[in-house]
């Protein structure tokens, strides 16, 4: 995580280096593990697992970062709590996140048409967009 913070800073000043913003918000995207599984998902996009068509289960997913930087010195502005909240509600939901909850007839056959899908297409955006609203509030108050 340091070497993306880092670098996010350095591309952020080559960008800026005429600007005068107090603050830059940068997002990226990360890695993470399914749990209980080897499955790596990279950023943003879908997901099919299970055995035949009976336990078969697809989901949507959003690996999304966000890193505040001080826009005189590019210092990376740590918020620890942000979407906390969000996260304990997320650990102790008993259901599914129906955001990313996926019915599996909406996963496209072959998998290299899920780009094309504009059902999909809609409900990442969705989802991605739910995920800021819950963190960025926190990220851009004010101190």
């Amino acid at each position: 995580m340091f070497r993306t913070i880092v670098a996010a800073a350095v591309l952020v000043s080559c960008f800026t280096a005429a600007g005068s913003d107090e603050r830059y918000l940068v997002v990226t995207r990360f890695k993470g593990q399914l749990p209980g599984t080897n499955l790596m998902l990279d950023g943003i996009g879908a997901y099919n697992r299970g055995l035949g068509t009976l336990i078969r289960h697809s989901h949507l997913f959003a690996n999304v970062s966000l890193t505040l930087l001080d826009g005189s010195n590019y210092e990376p502005i740590r918020r620890p709590f942000a979407g906390l909240g969000t996260r304990l509600a997320d650990g102790l939901r008993l259901t599914e996140d129906p955001l990313t909850k996926l019915d599996n007839s909406l996963f496209p056959e072959p998998a290299t048409a899920v780009p094309g899908n504009a059902a999909l297409r809609e409900r990442t955006r969705a989802l991605v967009a739910a995920r800021l609203d819950q963190t960025l509030p926190d990220y851009l108050k004010n101190d």
